[in-house]
């Protein structure tokens, strides 16, 4: 993230925070007290265990319920009990009573058996400005990112964070729209614990979605093994899957075991609380991970422009004879397809960099490999240039560029890979100062899930700290938010 976008992220929530809390305590000297009245009778009576402590402000009549506003005067501990005697009936008839254990701080905020207040509307909306505000400026961050600066891992993150911060403020939302409309049914006590239950709901929301997902990494891993024998390398779906299967059975557990968040007690906030964390991480996992799959098919699915002076084609495991494989058999033909392309539209002709070393396995490089195929397929053994020292992306990209750079500086460089590999291609092109594009070449549906997963580990074990502290932020909120009766006591005691 730029350090512009960090100062106003950090400017625009320390603003927001403080206030929020202004208007949180100044709301919070007055309390509105409904009171179910379905026959209007005005004989009420209210009645201090202690006087001085607080003082009714207002009265009205409203849908059914009577409107009593009490206001603070000083520090202190009251007991209020309101009665209202219902109409035609004497002193002795019927009535009902309600009481509330009041607590008035130095702030002048007014409590509510340790849970309740009037500002909590006015919590909420600042944790609404702040999840919607978020949500705008990771926005931006992604399509700025998406125009100008694809392939990075930032985009994923952009995205991920921004969709993240919109269901929260989808939720609180409601929640305030639900408190505007009925303040006589929808009260904290409410407003706490759908918070709470926010994420779960989420969750329990997606269950479909995510099952129906880890079920089809499992059977295109069960068809890959089948097709093309049991590896590490073709157990990576198997894995995935068993994360969102196991994720879904714990996240669910925890809603069973614990499915109300209002208490102010100890160990009532620690289950909420481990609640909301797995949860949480469990829907930023699910995000992350559908982030991911839309930058990689919106990477494959981009056509570049046809102006490249030069196309690498990214190496892989060629044959015991030195022949390529059909992985890469398929980059190199998407690579003569562009080529093709690109002089019947524009006359230009572009070179090849054919890259990729030689492993302990191959009788020759993979480059060298990839010559021979693009001579057979009638390419001009001029054209063709071969980067034979690279053991991995990063340095396909490195090597190639200084190849690029020996015969034209700031060249326009395209890549063809596969099309599962593009974007972290792309994103190891950028490490290595390159400008590039990206093609692929696709592959057997069975195949890419797996491969779709395995570079969806690579990426985040490459950026494994700074997913780590947006993970925590995200989760941060959402268990800040859940447990706001035990911070309210220990802000107000």
């Amino acid at each position: 993230m730029k350090n512009k976008t960090l100062t106003i992220l950090i400017s625009g929530y320390l603003i927001i925070t403080v206030l929020t809390w202004i208007v949180v305590i100044l709301a919070g000297r007055t309390y509105d007290l409904y009171i179910p009245n379905a026959e209007k009778s005005e004989n009420i009576v209210i009645e201090y265990s202690q006087e001085g402590i607080i003082e009714l402000k207002d009265q009205s009549y409203e849908n059914g319920y009577t409107h009593l506003t009490f206001k603070s005067l000083r520090k202190g501990n009251v007991n209020l009990s309101t009665t209202i005697h219902h109409i035609n009936t004497d002193e002795n008839g019927l009535y009902t009573t309600y009481y509330s254990d009041i607590k008035v701080t130095p702030l002048k905020t007014i409590i509510i058996s340790g849970v309740d207040f009037c500002g909590y509307q006015y919590l909420c909306l600042g944790f609404a400005i702040i999840d919607l505000f978020t949500m705008i400026v990771f926005f931006k961050q992604f399509r700025y990112r998406k125009k100008h600066q694809f392939f990075s891992y930032r985009t994923v993150i952009d995205l991920t964070i921004a969709v993240f911060f919109t269901m929260q403020f989808m939720i609180l939302s409601s929640i305030l729209a639900a408190n505007t409309l009925f303040p006589y049914i929808v009260d904290a006590y409410m407003m706490y614990n759908f918070a709470g239950l926010a994420t779960s709901i989420i969750f329990i929301a997606s269950l479909p979605i995510s099952l129906a997902f880890a079920g089809f990494l499992a059977v295109s891993n069960l068809v890959l093994i089948k097709k093309e024998g049991l590896g590490k390398n073709n157990l990576f779906a198997f894995f995935i899957s068993a994360i969102i299967i196991t994720g879904s059975a714990l996240c669910i557990l925890l809603l069973i075991k614990n499915p109300n968040s209002v208490s102010a007690t100890l160990t009532d906030a620690t289950q909420t609380a481990m609640r909301c964390i797995v949860s949480s991480l469990f829907i930023y996992f699910q995000l992350l991970l559908f982030s991911t799959l839309y930058c990689t098919f919106y990477a494959s699915r981009h056509e570049p422009k046809r102006n490249q002076d030069f196309i690498i084609i990214l190496g892989c495991q060629i044959r015991s004879d030195g022949t390529p494989l059909p992985l890469l058999q398929g980059r190199i033909d998407r690579a003569i397809e562009f080529y093709n392309k690109q002089i019947d539209e524009t006359g230009k002709q572009a070179h090849f960099i054919a890259s990729g070393g030689q492993g302990s396995d191959e009788i020759i490089p993979e480059a060298q490999s990839i010559k021979n195929y693009l001579v057979n397929k009638g390419i001009d053994e001029s054209l063709i240039y071969t980067e034979e020292k690279s053991t991995n992306t990063l340095e396909n990209m490195l090597f190639s560029k200084e190849i690029a750079d020996s015969v034209k500086k700031n060249s326009n460089i395209l890549f063809s890979t596969t099309n599962y590999h593009i974007f972290r291609s792309g994103i190891y092109s950028a490490k290595a100062n390159m400008q590039a594009d990206g093609i692929g070449a696709k592959t057997k549906w069975y195949f890419w899930p797996n491969a779709q997963i395995r570079e969806f580990i690579g990426l985040n074990a490459n950026e494994f700290l700074i997913n780590l502290l947006f993970d925590a932020i995200a989760i941060g909120t959402t268990v800040f938010v859940s447990n706001m009766p035990s911070i309210i006591n220990l802000i107000f005691r």
